[in-house]
């Protein structure tokens, strides 16, 4: 009888020891359905999806975009205006030519970035990635933090929402 009794809470032990342990922290009204959703932690997977985003917009590789991104993209600016993938490599071509121009420079830093997944069965992860941007000419210097959010699923970015604050 007691070598059954151990035998069995080993067993209980190792059954629950082994099983995995759900996370999940917060909540979401981003469902279409009225569903409630929790955070997940997302996938370093995703995270690199937008790192090498960064990567290539830092080095100026926009042709090279398209291939990180879903064909209906679409990128969302802190004033509510709405562009296509084309668009913002075109946005970006303008601007890098006016600062040149004026001998102006523009850069940033990934300050962290983090992914999170509401749904591990449906696919698809919010990315969070924290920029400090540095503005300079030749009479001024300024700074401020653009707070990315991307969406990715299946390895391409759908929608990126960009969010600025400016530092005093």
């Amino acid at each position: 009888m007691k070598r059954y009794l151990v035998a069995t809470a080993f067993i209980a032990l190792t059954l629950f020891s082994c099983s995995p342990t759900e996370r999940s922290v917060g909540f979401t009204n981003w469902s279409d359905d009225g569903t409630p959703y929790k955070f997940h932690l997302g996938t370093e997977q995703s995270i690199s999806v937008v790192k090498k985003f960064d990567e290539l917009l830092q080095s100026k590789n926009y042709d090279l975009l398209y291939e990180h991104f879903s064909d209906s993209a679409t990128f969302t600016y802190h004033n509510g205006e709405q562009n296509t993938l084309k668009q913002f490599i075109d946005l970006n071509l303008q601007r890098d030519s006016t600062l040149t121009a004026n001998n102006e420079t523009l850069k940033w830093e990934p300050q962290n970035a983090f992914s999170v997944d509401l749904d591990p069965d449906m696919g698809g992860e919010h990315v969070n990635m924290l920029y400090l941007a540095t503005y300079e000419s030749e009479e001024s210097k300024s700074q401020f933090y653009a707070n990315l959010w991307f969406y990715v699923r299946e390895g391409k970015i759908v929608t990126l929402r960009q969010f600025n604050q400016s530092i005093k």
